[in-house]
C-alpha cells in the first residue's frame, strides 16, 4: 500500500498515491471493467500506466464500497465515474497521483514536481496583470502555484475553450506552506472566481477546487 496522503474538505475527499509498484504488481490487484481495460491498454508507456492505475488505487479510500464504478472520460477528457455518485478530478506527476472526489460539486485537482524549468515557460502562462502586480518576479514556488491552480481552474472548467494565459487570472498572494488563492475564469459568456486551495509537499506543489 502506498497511499501517501488522504485528506478530508468540506464536501470533497482528496487522495495522493506514491508509486512504488510496478504496472503489474499494480494490475494484479484491480479489477478493471472492459472500457478501463481498453484506456489502459492505450497507453503507452510504464510510467503512464502507473499513474493511471494508482487513481484506482486511491478511489477505493475516498469513496464507499457500493459508490465504486468505473473511471470514465467525457468528450472533453473530463474523468467521470459511470455509475455518476461522484465528482471527480485527477492529476500525476512524477512519483505521484493524484485524485480528489465530491458528491456534490465540480472539482479540479493538480499535483506538480516544481523544477527551474518553469521559469523559462513563465511567459506562456502568466497574463500582463500577473506579471505587473508581481513586479519584482515570481520565485519557482509562486510560478508553481500559479501553475497547478491555473490547471486546477482549467479541469474545473471541464472543456477546451479556455487558455491559461487569456482567461484565467490569479490574484497576488504571499507563499505559504498552505494557503488560499482567488483566481478567475473570465470567458466572453461568464465570469466568476473561485477559491483554490494549495499545500506544499516536499518539492511538490498540490491544489484543487470545488465549484460551489
Amino acid at each position: 500500500m502506498s497511499l501517501f496522503l488522504k485528506k478530508f474538505v468540506q464536501d470533497a475527499a482528496i487522495g495522493i498515491w506514491e508509486i512504488n509498484e510496478s504496472v503489474d504488481d499494480m494490475y494484479a490487484r484491480i479489477k478493471l471493467s472492459e472500457d478501463e481495460e481498453k484506456i489502459f491498454s492505450s497507453l503507452k508507456t510504464p510510467t503512464r500506466k502507473q499513474h493511471w492505475l494508482a487513481y484506482r488505487m486511491i478511489l477505493p479510500y475516498l469513496v464507499r464500497d457500493h459508490e465504486l464504478s468505473a473511471i470514465c472520460y467525457d468528450e472533453y477528457g473530463k474523468p467521470y465515474l459511470n455509475n455518476g455518485v461522484r465528482h471527480i478530478s485527477v492529476s500525476h506527476s512524477g512519483k505521484y497521483s493524484a485524485l480528489i472526489a465530491s458528491p456534490k460539486y465540480t472539482v479540479g485537482i493538480d499535483i506538480e514536481r516544481m523544477e527551474e524549468k518553469i521559469k523559462r515557460i513563465e511567459h506562456k502562462f502568466l497574463n500582463e496583470s500577473e506579471m505587473f502586480e508581481n513586479g519584482k518576479g515570481l520565485s519557482i514556488e509562486q510560478l508553481y502555484i500559479i501553475w497547478a491552480a491555473k490547471e486546477t481552474l482549467y479541469k474545473l472548467h471541464g472543456k477546451r475553450d479556455i487558455l491559461f494565459r487569456e482567461h484565467i487570472y490569479i490574484e497576488p498572494f504571499d507563499v505559504q506552506e498552505q494557503g488560499l488563492i482567488y483566481g478567475t475564469i473570465k470567458t466572453d459568456y461568464d465570469e466568476k472566481i473561485y477559491p483554490v486551495e494549495y499545500q506544499m509537499l516536499d518539492d511538490y506543489i498540490l491544489a484543487y477546487a470545488l465549484d460551489k
